[in-house]
């Protein structure tokens, strides 16, 4: 959170907390903006959602005209995603950023609603992954929209942990078809790993089930070039001494050809 937004926050606090004590205590201030933010505020602090949801939604359906709405907007999604309820917390960090699209709070609001997306997407990989799509643009999104922010870096790993999920999720059924010997259908999902997600570990491993596929085919000269092309683009990776063991094969089987071939 932005240092400047934390000490407004806190100056309205004050303010609020002076305001009600100089009634003393048989005076019962009317309700205010102010005083419903810091009540709703002080249930957050100590951990009591579900209490700060019900008062910050106070704030922002009570009070439209203060300066303090976009605030509790965001607050209010803070409160549900603490509260382990994703999917209205983006709801609400979507709203703040549709209805007060001037907020400081905005792209503060942006990063969270990628978060909540990735974190509500279903964990195993073979279910259904649109939250995980979402969870991609909105980061994409927050970076282009906030070039300078301190989250950049965390918002790029978001990015390759939901695109290296998906990645899995295709080689996966790409692994499945292999395994029963439908090569082509393999060859449709790892092809798209390798054109879609190459910056993943999934990338490679794709990439050297394609060329496998090419050699159980007996296309060795293709093989030999994606082979080769692995070894090129993923030197350091653990495969490296299997393509190379498939590499002599494919040599010897194309040297024995053009023996038999000669004669």
């Amino acid at each position: 959170m932005k240092t400047i937004q934390l000490l407004f926050v806190s100056f309205i606090l004050l303010a609020a907390i002076y305001i009600n004590g100089c009634g003393g205590p048989a005076m019962k201030a009317a309700p205010t903006a102010i005083g419903q933010f810091t009540q709703a505020k002080k249930d957050f602090d100590k951990k009591h959602f579900l209490s700060a949801i019900e008062g910050f939604q106070k704030v922002v359906f009570n009070f439209p005209g203060s300066t303090l709405v976009d605030t509790a907007q965001y607050y209010l999604g803070l409160s549900q995603y603490y509260n382990d309820d994703y999917e209205l917390a983006v709801v609400e960090f979507n709203r703040l950023i549709m209805n007060y699209p001037k907020s400081n709070w905005v792209d503060d609001a942006q990063y969270m609603a990628g978060i909540c997306y990735y974190k509500n997407t279903p964990k195993h990989h073979a279910l259904d992954q649109e939250d995980m799509k979402k969870a991609i643009k909105t980061m994409e999104d927050f970076i282009v929209d906030n070039p300078d922010s301190p989250l950049i870096e965390d918002a790029r790993k978001i990015i390759l942990e939901a695109r290296t999920k998906l990645a899995y999720k295709e080689y996966d059924s790409g692994l499945f078809y292999f395994k029963i010997e439908e090569l082509k259908a393999a060859t449709i999902y790892f092809q798209l790993v390798v054109d879609e997600y190459t910056d993943t570990e999934y990338g490679a491993k794709a990439l050297y089930k394609l060329a496998e596929i090419a050699y159980k085919e007996a296309r060795f000269p293709e093989a030999l070039e994606k082979f080769n092309n692995f070894m090129s683009v993923y030197p350091s990776n653990e495969l490296i001494s299997k393509a190379k063991e498939y590499i002599e094969k494919i040599n010897l089987d194309i040297n024995s050809s053009n023996v038999s071939g000669g004669s």
